[in-house]
């Protein structure tokens, strides 16, 4: 399992040394980063972040920098077309964030099934511990699948989630990016104390 802190500018990059991935968020702010191991994210408004741009502008936003940075990782969203996913040499986590409820199962399950990236990420609102038990059981069926519930009430299942094999815990540095995530030295403090991290 890796860490992953979100971050918003260069002054929260900084803070972010002790992740192993940084995520940059480049809907959240502008960056002067070289080369690094990073994930680069520009979230739409529909899917939680602050580009309302065109879309075409967007993915050339984030392959610019995908392809300055080294970026390990590029984060697309689930309903893009399929040509976008030929854009990037490197890795692709195909996300699906919803912050409104937990869609059923089968839905869910479904979408793991068809994804076109090497992970998949499910981050739902969580309300109840259905919820929990559907991605619960997601995570015990499915290979590379990054997933966990948002809302404070459920902040344990991004630690929770990486005991049953979620490859990523998204932190944050700085400001919070999402309900209910936990802040970096937080989380490591978290697995030091489960011995799994050290």
């Amino acid at each position: 399992m890796k860490l992953v802190a979100t971050v918003s500018d260069d002054r929260e990059v900084l803070l972010a040394s002790q992740a192993d991935l940084i995520e940059l968020r480049l809907d959240l702010g502008d960056f002067s980063v070289g080369r690094g191991k990073y994930i680069i994210t520009c979230r739409r408004t529909s899917e939680g972040g602050l580009y309302s741009g065109e879309e075409e502008n967007r993915i050339d936003k984030i392959r610019y920098f995908a392809e300055k940075t080294g970026a390990e990782y590029v984060d697309l969203e689930f309903d893009l077309h399929d040509k976008f996913f030929e854009y990037f040499d490197c890795k692709i986590i195909e996300s699906y964030h919803n912050f409104v409820e937990t869609p059923d199962y089968a839905y869910l399950k479904k979408l793991v099934e068809n994804k076109r990236g090497d992970y998949f990420k499910i981050a739902t609102l969580g309300r109840s511990l259905e919820d929990w038990r559907k991605i619960v059981r997601l995570l015990l069926e499915s290979e590379g699948l990054i997933a966990f519930l948002m809302g404070e009430k459920f902040r344990f299942t991004r630690i929770a989630s990486a005991l049953l094999g979620s490859p990523l815990i998204y932190c944050y540095v700085g400001t919070k990016k999402a309900p209910g995530q936990l802040e970096l030295r937080e989380a490591l403090e978290i697995l030091r104390l489960l011995g799994v991290r050290y």
